[in-house]
């Protein structure tokens, strides 16, 4: 899938290729880091927002994130915990099945969507 992603002129992206990921960096979008994890099921592309606790009032934006979910086409919004940090994440899955196409789709929103939480996540940090 790599070398696919990577002959796609529409996309400016470098990415590093490990056991049983991806991380592509989208150059098109301040390198925003998008992590491509292969299961035995699916196809998982999932990007960093922010720290949870970077959020002034958790429970005032996760309600704000679970009634506005339906906006965020093919994404879904998660918290994920890192080296014993949690974050919010965008991600969205595809099936093995999927075609190049769908892959590339699902690529490209689902930066549009990590792109628009976190401008939404300004109105809710702690800052």
């Amino acid at each position: 899938m790599a070398d696919a992603l990577n002959n796609i002129a529409e996309l400016d992206i470098d990415i590093e290729n490990n056991e049983s990921s991806l991380i592509i960096k989208m150059n098109d979008y301040g390198d925003l880091p998008l992590a491509v994890l292969f299961t035995s099921q699916q196809i998982v592309i999932e990007t960093y927002i922010c720290p949870v606790n970077t959020i002034r009032d958790t429970a005032e934006f996760n309600l704000f994130l679970l009634r506005n979910q339906k906006v965020l086409p093919l994404s879904s919004v998660g918290i994920t915990q890192v080296k014993q940090e949690e974050y919010y994440v965008a991600f969205g899955a595809l099936s093995l099945n999927s075609s190049l196409a769908d892959v590339m789709l699902e690529i490209t929103t689902l930066v549009e969507n990590a792109l628009d939480i976190a401008e939404i996540t300004q109105v809710y940090s702690q800052e």
